[in-house]
């Protein structure tokens, strides 16, 4: 039985969050995990970038963006504090079995699966992966979706929970990868706890703790065959894209964690 893991990231060695679950997994599975797989992230041209802001409009939400002096999600340096702590020269573990491919969705990534015949196929963070890859897994291919679905899918999914008030929403997910976006059905979803003082960075940080324990336990249970899946029910839910956290939206959810600290004081 053996395993392959793809995840995102802005450079080889992928992001504190990445890191923290590849961890975890060649810890639990070891010489079960075959290959690591990275890639590039998407970069699209000068051109055509000018040309889908052009058909995207929205100018005083971009120019609101421009001007707003807080990131967009939770800081990589803090995230990098709380799941890598005393970390300074993060690296991706795995030795000789990481791989870093032009794309997720590539040709080359295609041989790595054909040549490796990964009864799972372990997916976190990428960008969406096509049915030529995640059709490769011998059993099936798993997502952890840092969000509690069918409530919250998409985009900033534990960031919108705290903008519509809903601290019981806070959760993630492990799900089925299939075509539509963390629409797969779901193997297991945990809770993430707000505390006080907690920002999104910190809620994050917990998703991925909790997220991560609970993507082991299901790829066991994959490997076992125990593994049950549960259709999700999309009508129940919303979808989130990018362009929906405007600078507004960013403002309530501030007030909001402000309002959740004063309450629980």
């Amino acid at each position: 039985m053996s395993i392959v893991i793809l995840v995102g990231g802005q450079t080889p060695e992928a992001n504190a969050e990445h890191r923290y679950l590849v961890k975890a997994f060649l810890e639990r599975f070891d010489e079960r995990i075959t290959r690591i797989i990275t890639a590039e992230p998407v970069r699209r041209s000068f051109g055509t970038r000018v040309k889908r802001m052009l058909k995207r409009g929205n100018y005083v939400e971009r120019l609101a963006r421009a001007r707003y002096p807080g990131g967009y999600g939770p800081a990589p340096e803090a995230l990098q504090h709380l799941l890598e702590p005393g970390s300074d020269s993060p690296l991706m573990p795995g030795g000789s079995r990481r791989v870093h491919l032009p794309s997720h969705n590539g040709p080359e990534c295609e041989a790595i699966l054909d040549a490796d015949r990964p009864d799972v196929i372990v997916v976190y963070g990428t960008a969406i992966i096509r049915e030529n890859i995640f059709g490769k897994a011998g059993i099936i291919t798993l997502n952890m979706h840092t969000g509690l679905s069918p409530w919250y899918r998409g985009d900033s999914t534990l960031f919108w929970p705290v903008y519509f008030n809903e601290p019981e929403k806070l959760g993630v997910t492990v799900h089925q990868l299939v075509e539509s976006v963390d629409g797969g059905a779901i193997a297991a979803t945990a809770a993430v706890d707000y505390a006080r003082g907690d920002r999104e960075a910190e809620l994050f940080a917990k998703g991925v703790r909790a997220g991560t324990a609970l993507y082991l336990d299901c790829v066991a249970a994959a490997l076992d065959g125990s593994l049950e899946c549960q259709p999700q029910d999309l009508s129940i839910g919303r979808e989130f894209r990018w362009k929906d956290r405007t600078v507004a939206a960013e403002r309530q959810v501030i007030a909001r964690f402000e309002q959740w600290e004063t309450a629980s004081s």
